[in-house]
């Protein structure tokens, strides 16, 4: 006989969420367990925060696939709790309720920052070169994605400040086999970019990002190096020694031949502090304070790239308050429980514990087995909710409708997506949560 599991419930379908019904299911082959995804589409951050040109990281997603294929997990798509589905009546009718709902926004600057300069988030502009529906970025009056511009700042020295630095210096024709959307590629690039000057606050030897994104930079053959920050005590630093070995004598002139360098000139400067932002005349003017001068730098930019960790910007269109979201059965975990920190990978090992933890919780008597499951709730989401074959309809549309040095095209339009996803089924759907929110 079979002892009665738990009915769970994990809202975000993203690595976190994925990885957390994976491992929920192997402790318990019997349980009822069901992934919400406030999108029509899973995955979450592999889909649309992992850079669009590595690939080999978003391949995880076949591993995902195979969990609501084979496992009997239950995919819910399309469905907002907090706004198709109160949370409160989630958490009253599953037994466990696993919150992997990531972090949806960038975390904004500390320094004084001029309303009127232009200030972007490093991850919404990953997410637009991703193809995700939602994008808060400038528009022009057609509706395009507004340029960047020539002079560009990024603000921070992690990883995604590396993604984006490498997606803008990218040559167009080293995308191959990329999921890039070229349209807003292009659009942010219209004004070629001729200089990213990037700013961190920590030394060459304690900067956030991997060596292997460094070098992948370095190797461009678009790009040239400059930096600033580097002292001699850190010679040691295979960082370094790497940024020497790759600095250009005189990045973006003449070469000698009567032909302007058309590289982009990348600038890193270690420990700087970022102190304000003001407008200046078309153009933003960002205040740098260095570790080693007195006086402070300006820098005059077209527009300045935050990559300095995310935060949740709470809205009821979007994903409900989930700051008030708790309960004996509630748990939370990725970048929800950590503050924005952690790659994919990090996001395996992070919800393995949380699955222990709740596991543990179970077995001591804490937890019970008696709410009804997805059975109590289906008639509440049913006028929304894509299943897992659904999305597959969607994926294969993608797919098949590639450029032949692109692995797939993304659908942009979430009530295209849904006409795809079950044909007729959504054809008088117009809450606002299939509205696309481009500001």
């Amino acid at each position: 006989m079979v002892e009665p599991q738990p009915s769970i419930a994990v809202i975000g379908s993203g690595p976190a969420g994925c990885y957390t019904a994976q491992f929920l299911r192997k402790e318990w082959p019997h349980a009822e367990i069901c992934v919400f995804e406030a999108l029509p589409v899973p995955y979450g951050l592999l889909r649309y925060g992992v850079a669009a040109d590595h690939q080999g990281t978003k391949a995880v997603a076949a591993q995902f696939d195979r969990l609501f294929e084979r496992e009997n997990v239950r995919f819910a798509g399309n469905v907002t709790v907090g706004k198709n589905l109160a949370f409160e009546n989630l958490a009253s009718n599953f037994d466990i309720v696993v919150l992997a709902t990531g972090l949806n926004s960038d975390r904004g600057l500390t320094a004084e920052v001029d309303h009127r300069s232009r200030v972007l988030g490093a991850g919404s502009i990953l997410k637009a070169l991703n193809g995700h529906p939602e994008v808060h970025l400038p528009l022009l009056s057609n509706g395009a994605l507004a340029p960047l511009g020539e002079r560009l700042a990024v603000v921070g020295n992690g990883n995604v400040a590396m993604d984006v630095i490498r997606i803008l210096s990218k040559s167009i024709h080293n995308f191959q086999g990329s999921d890039v959307d070229d349209k807003r590629l292009s659009e942010l690039r219209a004004e070629r970019i001729r200089s990213i000057d990037v700013f961190g606050r920590s030394s060459v030897s304690s900067a956030k990002f991997d060596l292997s994104m460094l070098k992948e930079i370095l190797h461009l053959p678009s790009v040239t190096i400059a930096v600033t920050g580097l002292r001699e005590a850190q010679e040691g630093c295979q960082r370094y020694r790497l940024l020497s070995q790759h600095l250009d004598a005189n990045p973006g002139t003449d070469p000698g031949n009567g032909v302007l360098d058309s590289r982009i000139r990348v600038t890193f400067h270690f420990e700087a502090d970022p102190l304000r932002v003001a407008k200046s005349s078309d153009r933003s003017l960002l205040t740098v304070r260095r570790h080693t001068q007195e006086l402070p730098s300006e820098f005059e930019v077209d527009s300045i790239i935050t990559a300095i960790g995310f935060a949740n910007r709470f809205s009821e269109a979007a994903t409900g308050d989930v700051e008030h979201w708790v309960g004996k059965n509630v748990f939370r975990t990725g970048w929800l429980s950590r503050d924005g920190k952690g790659t994919v990978a990090e996001n395996r090992r992070v919800a393995k514990a949380g699955v222990e933890a709740i596991i543990a919780q179970f077995k001591a008597g804490d937890l019970s087995v008696d709410a009804k499951g997805f059975t109590a709730i289906e008639k509440t989401i049913e006028p929304y909710a894509v299943d897992f074959r659904g999305w597959k309809n969607i994926d294969s549309h993608e797919l098949a409708t590639a450029n032949p040095d692109r692995c797939r095209r993304k659908i942009t339009d979430i009530p295209r997506m849904l006409s795809i996803a079950a044909p007729g089924r959504f054809a008088q759907q117009t809450t606002p949560d299939n509205i696309i929110r481009m500001i």
